[in-house]
């Protein structure tokens, strides 16, 4: 089966020794994925804000690896606040509307900079023949 690596060009990705999104076959796995913009945090303070942002990021890759958040499958989203559950809900729920993907939604201690308060990983799953292998996204 071929695998294509995706990347986002993000400095945490070259850092750290990983790929933004990875498809094997059908299958695309996206990595987790804070609210970043210009190398910097995103909307710090908004998780809301930061939902929407960490989703068009996702989108992107999804995008470059032959899919669509329609095709998304599952959702893991990590909050530091579990108060923003609310907030960060009905933003899925905007995005998502009639998908209704499976989701999976945990409160954690802290992510990787204190500016993050959402943090998501999703998978997806596409017909075979959609792929075009492009490897990268901006």
């Amino acid at each position: 089966m071929t695998r294509t690596n995706i990347s986002t060009g993000g400095k945490m990705e070259e850092a750290y020794g990983y790929s933004r999104a990875v498809r094997v076959g059908n299958v695309i796995k996206v990595a987790g994925t804070c609210a970043v913009e210009d190398g910097k945090p995103y909307a710090s303070g908004d998780a809301a804000e930061q939902t929407r942002k960490i989703f068009a990021t996702i989108a992107a890759a999804l995008e470059t690896a032959g899919a669509s958040l329609g095709d998304i499958v599952i959702n893991r989203i990590f909050l530091t606040n579990i108060d923003d559950s609310e907030a960060v809900g009905k933003v899925h729920a905007e995005i998502f509307g009639a998908v209704k993907p499976a989701c999976t939604l945990v409160g954690t201690s802290a992510l990787v900079l204190p500016e993050f308060l959402v943090e998501i990983e999703c998978e997806a799953i596409v017909e075979e023949e959609a792929h075009e292998n492009t490897g990268t996204t901006h």
